[in-house]
């Protein structure tokens, strides 16, 4: 395994300092046999802070590497799977304890609470993970997230639902910065490397939002609130897979936290790209925590809305699992034009098949029930679409890195601020949506997001282009 110029070889204890993301624990000599430890062609670090580039095709010759990093991907799919789970069945949960009649902005509310808590405290999170190493929060993220379902279980109303999942967004908030700097770090300096990685990130991200929006709504059908306690297994589960598989990480000296704050808020990169993300992922969120209750049939019917409080909870969790695979297959046919088109240029064109699908949901609203099994294919094709934005927006954020290789963690946290507030901000506000139009007013609200996002990108390719032209 090549080691990146500059690492630190402490025979005495095994321990190898981390300039760019390695893992402790490398073979004393290791670099010797790579000709010497230089970093590899092409990877040299920005910062100038001596790292180079670490490769994971390397891996090949350390297994131990390549069993992290397929570690940290199966921790990140139990993750979604618990948080994904818990959103849905507390959903249902909260329709029964209405009497079928949930108030929209409540349940958008108490779906937004686990997003709130891993906006704020995901850059702090992240912080820590950079300067203490990040092993502790791989693992110690989950554990909490599992206290917090247990809560959940054991709570009778709303506010104490709210409460349990504000403590729950403390396990995405530590968990995922740390995971994502440890990918950025081991792609460094391979553009096509890092595609793929991203592309895996978010599949697995996505496979755990498809497995919990199966789990959560059969958990709570069949065993009521101990569903949750199935839900908060994932989470241990997770934090168990990285206390076993995954290596101690050495702390790294960061930038000072002004000067990191100043590159983030100012003119750059960062906040370039912060308004578009938090409008894709604000789609996400206003459908994950409201779709659920309001097309089952514990919800109320609504007059002259085919679909709203006619289908089982289980013919929902099926679609939404069918939507998210969808998206799986097609990050597998995005990620390879990454490199070719620029993450930006993918970006833009990805957001149209939001319309797509939008305009075949709200068809599907409006007609009979037997046009829906002809429409969801529709849906799906615009779901495809739509794939290629998840991948590129993090080969974007990862480029950006670059220029801060000891602060990855703190960094990549963008990516979970971002998902977190913008599934906050979307779950709410698609509540109120639903309040004033039930699910065509969902549906209106995602495809205008959709058109926000869009033009928003237009700044991006600018600074992009202007920049940032050989990460375009």
């Amino acid at each position: 395994m090549a080691l990146e110029h500059g690492a630190r070889d402490e025979t005495t204890s095994g321990i190898a300092a981390e300039p760019a993301g390695l893992p402790v624990g490398v073979p004393p000599g290791g670099s010797s046999a790579q000709g010497g430890g230089g970093s590899s062609p092409g990877g040299a670090d920005p910062a100038g802070s001596g790292g180079g580039s670490t490769r994971l095709e390397a891996a090949g010759g350390w297994p131990l590497q390549r069993r992290s990093l397929v570690a940290l991907l199966a921790g990140t799919a139990l993750l979604r799977v618990a948080a994904a789970g818990v959103t849905v069945a507390v959903q249902l949960y909260l329709t029964d304890l209405s009497h079928g009649h949930p108030r929209g902005i409540v349940v958008g509310l108490v779906g937004a609470g686990q997003a709130i808590t891993e906006m704020v405290l995901a850059p702090v999170m992240a912080r820590f993970a950079d300067r203490t190493g990040r092993k502790l929060f791989l693992v110690g993220g989950p554990l909490v997230g599992a206290i917090a379902v247990l809560l959940v279980a054991a709570s009778l109303g709303p506010q104490q639902i709210f409460e349990a999942r504000l403590l729950e967004g403390l396990a995405a908030a530590a968990f995922v910065p740390a995971a994502l700097g440890t990918i950025a770090a081991a792609t460094s300096g391979n553009i096509r490397l890092r595609a793929r990685a991203s592309g895996a990130f978010e599949a697995a991200t996505l496979a755990g939002y498809a497995g919990g929006f199966a789990l959560g709504p059969f958990a709570y059908d069949h065993l009521g609130r101990g569903g949750f306690t199935i839900l908060a297994a994932c989470y241990l589960v997770a934090g168990l897979v990285c206390l076993r598989f995954v290596p101690r990480f050495a702390p790294l000296p960061v930038t000072q936290l002004s000067k990191l704050i100043d590159w983030i808020a100012g003119p750059g990169p960062m906040r370039a790209f912060l308004p578009a993300w938090l409008g894709t992922f604000g789609l996400l969120g206003a459908y994950g925590a409201n779709v659920v209750s309001l097309l089952s049939h514990r919800h109320a019917q609504v007059a002259g809305q085919e679909l709203v409080g006619r289908l089982g909870p289980g013919f929902v969790s099926v679609v939404l699992v069918s939507g998210l695979g969808a998206l799986v297959i097609g990050i597998l046919l995005w990620t390879p034009l990454i490199p070719r088109l620029g993450p930006v240029t993918q970006m833009r064109r990805a957001v149209p098949g939001v319309w797509v699908f939008s305009a075949a949901l709200l068809a599907a609203n409006h007609l009979p029930l037997g046009a829906l099994p002809f429409l969801l294919p529709v849906a799906g094709l615009g779901v495809l679409w739509l794939a290629g934005f998840g991948p590129a927006a993090l080969a974007y954020l990862a480029n950006s890195s670059e220029s801060h290789v000891a602060d990855r963690a703190a960094l990549m946290s963008f990516y979970t601020a971002a998902l977190a507030a913008g599934g906050a901000i979307g779950a709410f506000l698609g509540g109120v949506a639903i309040t004033f139009a039930s699910f065509d007013g969902l549906v209106v609200f995602g495809a205008l997001l959709a058109v926000m996002t869009f033009f928003l990108l237009r700044p991006v390719a600018r600074y992009q282009a202007a920049s940032l032209p050989d990460a375009a």
